[in-house]
């Protein structure tokens, strides 16, 4: 994975967290927090997990879906995963 597409995930998955702190209810930014820390521990690694982080950022996105103060950051994470090459699902 190249170094642009980890930064412009790590940015999204930042975005994520900060609205899942900020905008989003407590049981939701719980759920979020949970995935990013796996992600971001990922992210971290020498040679990322590819089906991991699909695993994962595609739960991060379907939360942030279903929640409509979640959309801004969920485009945003699906135009990174896209420019990635991360299946959505």
């Amino acid at each position: 994975m190249q170094t642009t597409s980890i930064e412009n995930i790590r940015e999204a998955v930042y975005a994520a967290r900060e609205a899942a702190r900020e905008e989003l209810d407590v049981c939701d930014a719980a759920d979020i927090e949970e995935l990013v820390e796996v992600i971001e521990l990922e992210l971290e690694a020498e040679h990322p997990n590819i089906q991991i982080l699909t695993t994962f950022l595609n739960s991060l996105s379907r939360s942030l879906r279903r929640d409509p103060k979640g959309q801004r950051v969920w485009l945003q994470l699906d135009a990174a995963m896209q420019r990635a090459r991360i299946p959505l699902h």
